[in-house]
């Protein structure tokens, strides 16, 4: 979990950084920053992504059911 999250975060901030570097070279404060909102981000996505993993499972579960009872 934290490696996923550490891996998103490093890719997203260099992703920024590389378009930011084509406008002209950044100071440490804004590298910091972006560093920052980098892994608040990736911690979100994950955050969202294993809701979204909960959901397709109850429905899997709930559409289990629901066949086992109509078969009876």
């Amino acid at each position: 979990m934290k490696a996923q999250k550490k891996a998103l975060a490093t890719d997203i901030s260099t992703s920024v950084e590389s378009k930011l570097a084509e406008i002209g070279e950044q100071s440490k404060k804004v590298k910091k920053m972006i560093q920052q909102s980098a892994k608040k981000l990736a911690a979100k996505l994950i955050k969202v992504t294993k809701k979204e993993e909960k959901k397709k499972l109850k429905a899997k579960k709930t559409k289990k059911a629901k066949t086992a009872v109509a078969i009876q």
